[in-house]
């Protein structure tokens, strides 16, 4: 049986769709229903449906407004709109991204079973897609094994955690060799380099493990959809070179054994109010000579580099949603949450709420990224 959510505000609507009989033989149940797009969500965040019925005007959050949620979610779900005729620009939309199918109030069980009917046929077809993906995937993962060499990750492990700047060539010739090794094959090549790319992921949060305190999952990748071997390379080459930024913007690639461990502690400790005298049992140095060494192997003073840290963190927190602006100041050790507006906002440009609204701003979060 398909699981289907009803949303809408209207009792009405949700009876009628209730009391349509033949829900069960064309293999759909109502599992769940939600007044609004924001109800709805919440349900979402804890159990799968296939079927979403959704009006298009709801108090709080539309349908609209809900779909593109859909979307920043990454959820696998069919949609159909409910609207009336004087909704049809706002159907539109809805098509534009991504709506199965549309209804226009008041509908009947023809119109409602045809619809059905439609959808049923549709994710019978996306089920036998997912299948035979997963078998190749499987079959492949396989082959896959006899030819991966455990070298390429070590060898950009490597110069990642150096901060070489030699990453691009290496990236290239390893680019170079898994293209000669599978002939252009870009299915086995997406497949082999996203392998890679994941263990490599694996690698620097085990060497850096506090990373992911700080960045979440920004060092994720995907290379299974892309189209062509110029967009599989270019999005390689762009992986790593975010990699490389990370790991330089905390000054993780040093070669000097204090600093790393001056930057590890301040990481460690980011939710803490750090300062310098604490670093000094950890480096074995005085307050004076490692404040003098961090300056002149980063280029900047340890305090700014607690606050660069500590606004980063804010971020990642920050775009969680989990959290209230005054929590996430106390949470990074400021007391003030004025005072913590304000060194976000002269490190972002932006103060937190501002910063909160681009990041669930979808036609904006580009340019967030790139803050």
């Amino acid at each position: 049986m398909y699981k289907v959510l009803i949303i809408d505000d209207d009792k009405s609507t949700i009876y009628m769709l209730k009391r349509f009989k033949r829900w069960e033989s064309l293999g759909f149940a109502i599992a769940d229903e939600a007044c609004d797009g924001k109800e709805a969500l919440q349900k979402l965040k804890y159990a799968h449906f296939d079927l979403i019925i959704t009006d298009i005007r709801m108090p709080g959050m539309d349908g609209i407004e809900f779909m593109q949620e859909i979307k920043n979610m990454n959820l696998q779900a069919c949609v159909i709109f409910l609207s009336t005729h004087s909704d049809f620009e706002y159907a539109k939309q809805g098509i534009r991204l991504g709506v199965f199918d549309y209804m226009t109030k008041p509908f009947n069980d023809n119109m409602l079973g045809e619809a059905l009917a439609r959808v049923k046929t549709y994710l019978k077809k996306e089920y036998q897609k997912r299948t035979l993906m997963e078998v190749k995937k499987r079959q492949l993962a396989e082959i896959v094994q006899l030819y991966y060499l455990k070298q390429y990750e070590k060898r950009l492990a490597d110069c990642l955690l150096s901060g070489s700047s030699l990453l691009t060539q290496e990236m290239e010739n390893i680019f170079a060799e898994i293209n000669k090794l599978f002939d252009s094959d870009l299915y086995k090549m997406s497949i082999v380099l996203n392998m890679l790319l994941v263990n490599l992921n694996e690698e620097i949060y085990a060497a850096l493990p506090w990373l992911q305190k700080l960045e979440g999952k920004n060092f994720t990748c995907d290379m299974t959809e892309v189209q062509s071997i110029a967009e599989l390379r270019q999005k390689c080459f762009m992986y790593i070179n975010n990699c490389m930024e990370i790991i330089k913007k905390y000054e993780l690639h040093h070669a000097d054994s204090a600093i790393r461990k001056t930057c590890a502690y301040v990481i460690e400790h980011v939710e803490q109010d750090v300062k310098l005298e604490m670093v000094t049992n950890e480096v074995h140095m005085s307050k004076d000579y490692i404040g003098k060494l961090f300056k002149q192997k980063t280029g900047c003073n340890f305090n700014d580099f607690v606050t660069r840290v500590k606004m980063e963190h804010a971020k990642y927190l920050i775009q969680t949603g989990e959290l209230k602006n005054y929590e996430v100041s106390e949470k990074l050790g400021y007391s003030k949450p004025d005072y913590f507006s304000h060194l976000f906002k002269k490190y972002t440009g932006y103060t937190p709420t501002e910063f909160k609204k681009m990041y669930h701003n979808p036609s904006r979060q580009n340019l967030v990224r790139k803050i």
